[in-house]
């Protein structure tokens, strides 16, 4: 399934009540994520990469508290994007932000990023170099020493611990109102879609484009928030 197909005009208008019912301290790990950028760049004048932008909800979170900040927002769902528009517009917030449809190798070059966050996106792609290529894009297009935040499930694939902690999130997420059946086919989606990886795979792939100083920040059974800074070693295969 891709993003596209995953977040479609149906499941894009609901993911807002549906991703706070999921995620335990999911405006905390943003409340976080906010203080780490605000703590970690020098800017007078922050510009910040929201790869994976969806229904806006993060954008409007730091712009509102933030005055200073401007946004460039990139999702590869016109539905999410859509609807993340229409929000910002509603808030008086859209002349700070750009939407744009795609990914972010597909941007065009621009002065560096004073910081970037990927927040819920990475643990879709396999590990097959596609989570690699989009730290790079990511990465590339960064300044040297400015903050990085991301947020992902994390665990080792067919681990006694996985499994327990999914047991654990299933009977979680029974008590929020979901239906058998569709509970049924969210643990569904989570193990045929999800590519879980262990944490110390994900320092190793921020290591590898061109990330240092990561930390741990954010923990909630699976779901995992770190902070990292973008290196200063130059980097020799351009944008990706």
């Amino acid at each position: 399934m891709t993003n596209e197909e995953r977040f479609d005009e149906e499941r894009a208008g609901r993911y807002d009540l549906w991703i706070r019912k999921t995620i335990p301290g999911y405006e905390a790990l943003h409340d976080m994520a906010m203080f780490l950028l605000r703590t970690g760049t020098d800017a007078k004048n922050p510009r910040l990469l929201v790869a994976g932008s969806g229904t806006g909800m993060e954008i409007s979170y730091f712009a509102e508290r933030n005055a200073e900040w401007t946004f460039t927002g990139v999702d590869p769902s016109s539905e999410m994007t859509a609807i993340a528009g229409n929000r910002l517009e509603e808030l008086g917030l859209s002349k700070r932000a750009r939407l744009h449809t795609g990914f972010v190798h597909e941007l065009p070059a621009t002065e560096p990023f004073d910081a970037a966050t990927l927040i819920l996106v990475m643990h879709f792609l396999p590990d097959d170099g596609e989570k690699l290529a989009l730290l790079e894009s990511i990465s590339a297009r960064m300044k040297p020493g400015s903050p990085f935040i991301l947020a992902d499930l994390h665990a080792e694939k067919d681990s006694p611990k996985l499994d327990r902690f999914i047991e654990a999130w299933k009977a979680r997420q029974s008590t929020t109102g979901i239906t058998a059946e569709d509970l049924e086919k969210m643990f569904d989606d989570i193990h045929e879609n999800i590519h879980f990886v262990p944490e110390e795979r994900i320092v190793e792939l921020l290591e590898e484009a061109g990330f240092t100083e990561t930390h741990r920040f954010y923990n909630a059974m699976l779901f995992g928030g770190w902070v990292a800074r973008k290196g200063f070693r130059l980097r020799v295969s351009g944008f990706r």
